[in-house]
Order: structure tokens, then sequence, then C-alpha cells
């Protein structure tokens, strides 16, 4: 290797000489220990946002039922005026078409 590279990885390892271990403090473990079997403090909602979910919550079931219950108009209506359409216009689907627009030779 070279000596600037072995320097430098032996300088880094001989920061790490000075280090010690970290201690806790000696009461950490029981102040642990009673903050975990120490009973949460309640919280209390004001009864307006409980009423406002509640309300909320009701309106978007109401709306969704709405919107799957929701009959959509006959389409029989609208198939005549498509077919209407289809043969003033001389459209036909592309299944009656005599070759595809997307075979081999035009593409």
């Amino acid at each position: 290797m070279e000596p600037e590279k072995e320097k430098w990885i032996n300088d880094v390892l001989r920061i790490a000489d000075g280090i010690e271990r970290a201690d806790p403090s000696p009461f950490l473990y029981a102040k642990i220990r009673h903050r975990l079997f120490e009973a949460a403090p309640r919280v209390y909602l004001p009864a307006r946002t409980v009423w406002l979910t509640a309300t909320s919550f009701a309106l978007l079931l109401l709306l969704n039922w709405r919107v799957v219950s929701q009959q959509v108009s006959p389409a029989d209506a609208d198939e005549v005026e498509l077919s209407t359409v289809v043969s003033e216009m001389q459209l036909y689907p592309a299944t009656n078409q005599p070759y595809s627009l997307w075979s081999e030779q035009n593409y």
C-alpha cells in the first residue's frame, strides 16, 4: 500500500483508542419501567368533533349508496340514436370492414 494511505488509516484507528464506553444512569432502568406501567392519561374529544366525524361518515355512506344505486337512463334510446347516426353517415363497425386498417399492408 501507499505510505500516505497507511498513515491515514493508522491516524483514524488511533482516534478510537481513547473512546470509553458510555454508562447509563443507575436509575434509568427504574424510570423506564415506571413509564411502561404508568397509566396513560385519558384523552377527551369535544362532543362537536365526535358529532362532526359521525355526520361526515354518514354523509359519505349516503353519497356512496346514491352513486351505487342510481339507475342509468335506458340505453335503448341511445342505441337507436347511434344506429340512426351510423346508417345516415354510412359508418360501420370495424368488424364489418372488408379489410382491417391495421393489416400487414398498411403498417
